[in-house]
Parts: C-alpha cells; structure tokens; sequence
C-alpha cells in the first residue's frame, strides 16, 4: 500500500530479483522508451522518460494526479520537509499542485527510465464516486499535496504492463487503454496514502463531475470564467474552485487548458492538420501559445510531438 509519511527512501530491487510481472513490465517499458528524453504513447497522458546523463537539479511543477514508476536510474524529489526516491520496483504517486524539486541519476550504460502517467480529473472523479458507495472509513481532509512512494506490487506492476502492450495495436489502444487506466487511477486512490481523498466527494453529490463537463464543453471559449462555471453547478466561486482544486489536484482554468492540449494534441494525429489548424480548433489565438503550452505539458513541440508517434510524415509518405 502507498503511505504517506514524511521521508522515504525507496531502494533498489533488481531485476533478477523482481516478479514476473515486475520484470515483464520493465523489460515493455525498456522497449517502448525508443529514444533520449520523452518518448510519447497514442495517450497524452502516458509516456516514457529517458536521461542518460545526471540532471544535478531540477526544479518542476506538479498539477493533478500524476503517477511515476522507474525501471532504471533513479530520481531524488523533494518537497517540502518530504524527501523520496524513485527507483526501480518503486511507484510515485503525487496529487496537488505544487513546485518540487529533484535530482536525476543517469548514465548511458544505466539511465533514468521511467514511465510516467497524469490521470485525468474525469477519471479520478468517476473512480472516487464508486469508491464512496463503499469505502465506510474515511481520513481527514487533505491540507496540502500529497506524494508517496512504495514498492510496486504485482496487481499495479499487471495493470501498467497491460497498459503498455496496448500501444502496439490501435484496438488494443482504442478500447483496453482506457480500461488499464481505470485500474491503475482505481488501485492508486484505494491506498492509504490516498484515503483522504475519498472525503472531498460522495455518491449523492456529483456536482464537481458536472463542472468538468462544462468545462470540456465550452473549453474553446476565451471568455469561460470561474464565476461562470461556479453558477452552473450551483456553488459560490471560491467554494467552487477550492473544491475542485482539492479534489482533482489542479485549478478548473488549468484543467481547462489541459483539455484545450488534448483536442490539440488529437487534432495533429488524426487529421495531419496543420500546428496552426490544431490552434485554432482548440481555441488558442495564435501558435506560438499553442507550441509553449504544447512543449511545457507533453514535452516536446506539437509537429515533433505527431512525427515521433507517425514516423512515415517525417519523409512525406
């Protein structure tokens, strides 16, 4: 089970030491991960990271639910009075939005590798709105963010192998990605480490679900404004925005821009379109805040971004 305590220092399990399914999954992680630095899936939110040098520091910003699982190298995060390490047979799991700091140890002959995924504030909701028809115990309130780190066990280890290998067919990815994603947001949340926030929302009041579909709705609109969405699901605008804040790990404006991403991330793959025509469907003015926002959330530029996951544009076949 993941916890939640102040310092923890995850270490090493090897791979001749690890399950079958620990070792299955870090040999398809190895696999996947083709190049330097991110490598993305046919999911925007699931990819791989590679370094094969130190990063003596590095300061980043988490905002959500964000889930990290090495299989190679490690990675020293801090924030705050809380201190851990990454590395192989370990999960992160990190919920909140909030600035960290972090060292990574990397060399060509072992690099920091690892697999990374955001889960999405729908899916974290819909996950807490079944759990709150049976989960009977519940914690205090969550004051801050939360992140942990603890051995990665069989059940998860299952859930992200199979996650990993539907990216190799486009079936496969269509209809049991999601599926895969469901169990990991499902066994990340039961946890301990989590339990709290099963408090932020129950089975009777949906309110903040309905606000996450406004916001998809009318995300193109430049206009879109917190009193406005606050006024839709009946709450005041600043019990409304730390609600969602708390529960989902991230503001509803930013959530508004990870959707604007994701239409413009989906808009480059499936239509060939233009970064420009990607801009404009998801409702940015122009492309130059499309590409800095794009490079900041998924790592690389939008039209790098659609040749890596579609090599063939790359010599115009």
């Amino acid at each position: 089970m993941l916890t939640n305590s102040p310092v923890q220092a995850c270490h090493s399990v090897h791979t001749d030491s690890a399950s079958p399914a620990i070792a299955a999954l870090s040999d398809a992680v190895r696999k996947f991960a083709k190049t330097e630095g991110v490598t993305p899936s046919p999911l925007g939110s699931v990819w791989a990271l590679k370094l094969s040098e130190c990063l003596p520091y590095h300061r980043g910003r988490n905002k959500g639910l964000s889930v990290a699982v090495a299989v190679s190298g490690l990675k020293r995060v801090s924030l705050g009075d809380k201190q851990i390490v990454n590395d192989p047979g370990h999960v992160i799991a990190f919920h909140g939005d909030a600035s960290y700091s972090a060292v990574v140890e990397g060399t060509s002959a072992k690099p920091y590798l690892a697999l990374k995924l955001q889960l999405s504030p729908e899916l974290i909701a819909q996950t807490l709105v079944r759990l709150a028809e049976t989960d009977a115990h519940a914690s205090s309130p969550a004051k801050r963010a939360l992140i942990s780190c603890e051995p990665l066990d069989d059940e998860l280890a299952g859930s992200l192998l199979r996650l990993v290998t539907s990216f190799r067919d486009p079936a496969d990815c269509n209809v049991l990605a999601p599926l895969c994603l469901q169990e990991i947001c499902y066994r990340i949340l039961r946890s301990d480490a989590f339990g709290v926030l099963r408090t932020l929302v129950s089975a009777r009041d949906e309110r903040l679900v309905k606000a996450l579909r406004y916001i998809e709705t009318h995300a193109a609109r430049p206009d879109l404004t917190i009193a406005e969405i606050a006024a839709e699901v009946a709450m005041s605008p600043s019990h409304f925005a730390h609600g969602f804040t708390a529960l989902f790990g991230q503001s509803p404006l930013q959530y508004r821009k990870q959707v604007r991403l994701d239409r413009a991330r989906q808009h480059l793959l499936m239509s060939n379109a233009s970064v420009a025509r990607a801009a404009e469907a998801a409702g940015y003015a122009s492309t130059s805040h499309l590409t800095r926002d794009f490079k900041s959330a998924f790592g690389l530029a939008p039209r790098q971004y659609a040749e890596t996951l579609d090599p063939p544009r790359q010599n115009g076949t």
